[in-house]
């Protein structure tokens, strides 16, 4: 299967690259990015290519879709979006997304993830999307709510990242 590209009025979503790197570099190294991931910050260029990479063998694989997030007026990748965990028997799959802080509100985000949803829902076959916020995360989740997830409660002490357990909130969305 090819990778599909999706637009929107500002972006190209569209396959990782290794000609990425850079961009992905340069916000995967900020704290404020890294602070709500599974991840360290990155220390070298090579970790971005280790996350390009293993985004692009999940797609092999079949697992799921990371797309970039290029602006479409300079070429720029400002963050990434897509599935991970998708069980195809049973119809679902998470949804994970990260970006730039330089390009934080102002609407970029929302506005890659609804045709990524679409996508979802009509080609991948999916019923529902799960997502999982750290509590403390007030932008992801306000995020969420505005494009119809629903939240559905605590996990506690759900994902063990960096040394300790944290807790997650689970949001999800519904084909209907």
């Amino acid at each position: 299967m090819q990778f599909p590209v999706l637009e929107t009025e500002r972006l190209i979503l569209r396959q990782l690259t290794l000609q990425d790197t850079q961009d992905l570099f340069e916000y995967f190294s900020l704290d404020e990015v890294m602070e709500y991931y599974d991840l360290a910050p990155f220390k070298t260029l090579e970790d971005a290519q280790q996350i390009i990479q293993h985004f692009n063998s999940e797609f092999e694989k079949g697992k799921g879709f990371r797309w970039a997030l290029e602006l479409k007026s300079n070429g720029k990748v400002i963050g990434t979006c897509g599935y991970h965990n998708w069980y195809r028997e049973h119809f679902r799959a998470e949804i994970g997304y990260e970006l730039n802080p330089i390009f934080w509100k102002q609407s970029f985000m929302k506005e890659a993830i609804l045709p990524i949803l679409t996508f979802g829902f009509e080609s991948m076959r999916l019923h529902r999307v799960d997502a999982f916020t750290d509590p403390s995360n007030i932008a992801s989740e306000k995020l969420l709510l505005s494009i119809s997830f629903k939240e559905e409660g605590v996990l506690r002490d759900y994902f063990f990242e960096k040394g300790k357990f944290v807790d997650a909130k689970i949001f999800g969305l519904i084909n209907k």
